[in-house]
């Protein structure tokens, strides 16, 4: 932690998701009050930090996009002036690159936010603060404070933790913690903490729920199974956690019917929080709107029929395209992508996401972002079910219904290998520029798909010529952290 994280924090009414929206953090106050309101709104404060990776700042910049542009799928858009993005696109990982700084800081932000909510709720003695409503607002806290560090050791490998509210200058020269020492720590109590803290199991709200605690917990065990701790047992924890997320019926993969494809489902607005979304950040439009629509759109909100295009963010590679079977819907303009309107053909661009019905003259929309959706729970089971045993009726199923969305035939009969890489593919094809999903599966498998079959990830070449190293699995700690907490040089 570092000194400006002691002075944090808070905002929002726990019961109205418009005002859980509209209130920003507020900095200056490191207790949450005496009151029931007071608890309420030092645990909606949390959750706006979750925007901040998915907002586009100055030009054509959006955090999230560093990732993107490291996996092979992505690469920055002509006229690009992202010199972040750009870096990461020729895997030159700096520890000056702001984007890597804005998730630590915005990410220790929320946590210094859950660790004031966390500690200071219990203390509140209102009557009207109920041991139920108080263990159901300690449950989101600590699940929001397990997704910040779950993101964080993902990103950058060993990190300074703290569970508690920052309350000295000595707070911000902590030592970091190792990889183990994190998910062991903070990680996996949050979550079973959350898991039993009687939160109600699904929820238009937005808000944190069962199912997304569930499935968060199948993603983290999932993520220890593989590299650097590579524990093994994990992914039975793993396919449990799936397997209770599927039996429970709660969610449904988005089906095309007579009106709107199953795509025009997962960027429509109106199904946002229902269905496949299992965990969005939050938008509702006006101040608090996403941009995320001009950053894979022309910049700046142009209509597709404006030829021009303009300047967008960034845009799938060549490359991954060809990787797609000509029958998946994914890789062709119904599909997650497109470079065709009204007849038009665009040879020069492909965009993932196209918003233009839900968008405002300045490109804005009130469509939340997904950080974790069915498709990943149903993949997430049939991986870990295959690695902890052997592939069952249910994994299967799980890969079958994610291809048969696609427009592909089904698989059977696969060896573990065979069964494993399928898996792997289908992640591969699902889930490209969607909160760094396929970034964070090439270095929990250390493995990268070139079409043909799947190599290792260091040593492995973009399309653009540059060569994975060792240095590329974790971002350097950002150089201003260091200076200001030399403990977390190297």
């Amino acid at each position: 932690m570092i000194k400006y994280k002691i002075l944090i924090i808070v905002c929002c009414i726990f019961f109205s998701c418009e005002d859980f929206l509209d209130e920003v953090p507020r900095s200056q106050k490191t207790t949450v009050g005496t009151s029931l309101v007071d608890a309420e709104q030092s645990v909606n404060g949390i959750y706006a930090f979750l925007r901040a990776p998915y907002n586009k700042s100055g030009y054509a910049k959006m955090v999230f996009s560093i990732l993107e542009v490291s996996t092979g799928a992505m690469k920055p858009a002509i006229g690009t002036q992202d010199t972040d993005m750009e870096d990461a696109y020729k895997l030159i990982y700096s520890s000056s690159n702001s984007s890597a700084s804005s998730f630590w800081s915005t990410y220790y932000s929320g946590i210094e936010a859950a660790n004031i909510a966390i500690a200071s709720i219990p203390a509140i003695t209102d009557t009207e603060l109920t041991p139920t409503i108080s263990k159901a607002l300690l449950g989101e806290a600590h699940f929001l404070r397990a997704y910040y560090y779950f993101e964080l050791v993902q990103l950058f490998g060993d990190i300074p933790l703290n569970i508690v509210p920052s309350t000295s200058l000595e707070d911000g020269t902590l030592p970091k913690s190792s990889v183990q020492e994190v998910y062991e720590t903070v990680i996996l109590p949050d979550l079973l903490f959350a898991e039993s803290a009687g939160l109600p199991n699904t929820s238009t709200s937005g808000r944190v729920t069962n199912g997304a605690v569930k499935s968060l917990l199948a993603k983290v065990y999932l993520t220890m199974a593989g590299n650097p701790l590579n524990q093994t047992d994990k992914y039975a924890l793993a396919r449990d956690k799936a397997s209770e997320v599927i039996t429970a019926d709660w969610y449904n993969l988005f089906e095309s019917d007579g009106s709107l494809t199953w795509f025009d489902k997962l960027n429509n607005p109106a199904f946002d929080n229902t269905g496949e979304n299992i965990f969005m950040v939050q938008y509702e439009g006006g101040s608090i709107a996403s941009s995320i629509s001009t950053y894979f759109t022309p910049l700046g909100g142009e209509e597709i029929t404006n030829q021009s295009l303009h300047f967008g963010g960034m845009e799938p590679e060549v490359d991954f395209i060809d990787t797609y079977d000509a029958a998946d819907l994914r890789g062709q303009n119904q599909g997650f992508f497109f470079n065709e309107f009204d007849g038009v053909t665009f040879n020069n661009s492909v965009y993932k996401y196209f918003y233009q019905e839900f968008r405002n003259s300045n490109g804005l929309s009130s469509k939340n972002v997904p950080l974790i959706r069915y498709a990943d729970i149903l993949l997430i089971y049939a991986e870990a079910q295959n690695e902890a045993s052997s592939a069952d009726v249910l994994a299967y199923d799980a890969v079958n219904s994610i291809r048969r969305r696609a427009g592909l035939a089904e698989v059977s009969g696969l060896s573990k290998e065979e069964f494993r890489e399928e898996v792997w593919k289908q992640r591969f094809w699902e889930f490209p520029a969607e909160a760094g999903l396929i970034w964070f599966d090439q270095r929990r498998t250390g493995k990268v798909f070139n079409g043909g079959g799947f190599t290792d990830l260091v040593g492995s070449t973009l399309p653009n010529g540059s060569t994975f190293t060792v240095d590329n699995l974790y971002f350097p700690i950002p150089q201003n952290e260091v200076v200001l907490n030399p403990n977390l040089g190297d």
